[in-house]
């Protein structure tokens, strides 16, 4: 049974969490391991794919006290706030979730069709590429990305450096700050349960579901073992 190491860094502010998956990255470098992070924003914040032009609303909301920052990863705008974020980082010959893009974005979105599963989640599973061109990442749904009632239930973007990959990931638990513009094709848990659903309850529904998939076991990983 192989092992992953986990770690829960809970709420920090966007700096703080973007430099600490880049330091994930440099930590396994010369290890053949497994590292799954949950992590929030505080305070409500705003992360942009790397190569994005930061757009003028996010400027302004950053001016209300709303920071944003770059990801390592590609994609579009993605809003934390009554949120759930996670990232996962691997090496590409992991024998459960490494390969191309495309292959691992599929096996680690296992891992999240059955947490959703779990809880009683009827989702689809996208098969190409979504058409929308806009700012948010919600507005539209990706290859291998997971879907409900036609909505975007999570968006996730990779991040690769020669044989070391970064998967981060969000699902929105309730629908964020009013102050933030609103995406037309999100779907929250909330709408889907009819009810609240605590964070530690769906983060520990997440963690089952990887290791229900890929029979794993984890490790705590401290804080204090990563330099950021």
């Amino acid at each position: 049974m192989e092992k992953w190491f986990f770690i829960d860094t809970g709420f920090k502010d966007p700096f703080f969490n973007m430099s600490f998956d880049e330091s994930l990255m440099k930590y396994i470098e010369d290890k053949e391991i497994v590292i799954l992070r949950f992590f929030n924003f505080s305070p409500p914040s705003i992360t942009l794919g790397a190569n994005q032009e930061i757009p003028e609303w996010v400027k302004e909301l950053s001016n209300k006290g709303f920071p944003y920052v770059k990801r390592p990863t590609g994609g579009r705008a993605v809003i934390h706030s009554n949120d759930f974020t996670y990232s996962i980082v691997f090496k590409k010959t992991n024998p459960l979730i490494g390969g191309s893009v495309l292959e691992s974005f599929r096996k680690i979105s296992e891992g999240f069709k059955r947490a959703f599963e779990i809880l009683g989640i009827e989702v689809e599973r996208v098969e190409k590429k979504g058409r929308i061109q806009s700012d948010l990442c919600f507005d539209d749904i990706s290859i291998y990305e997971l879907s409900c009632k036609g909505k975007k239930l999570i968006g996730s973007a990779q991040a690769r450096r020669r044989d070391v990959c970064l998967q981060q990931g969000t699902v929105h638990l309730d629908e964020p700050d009013s102050n933030f513009p609103k995406s037309t094709g999100m779907i929250t848990l909330k709408e889907i349960l009819k009810k609240d659903i605590e964070l530690k309850e769906f983060k520990d529904v997440v963690k089952r579901g990887f290791k229900d998939v890929f029979h794993i076991d984890y490790e705590e990983l401290n804080i204090e073992d990563i330099k950021i």
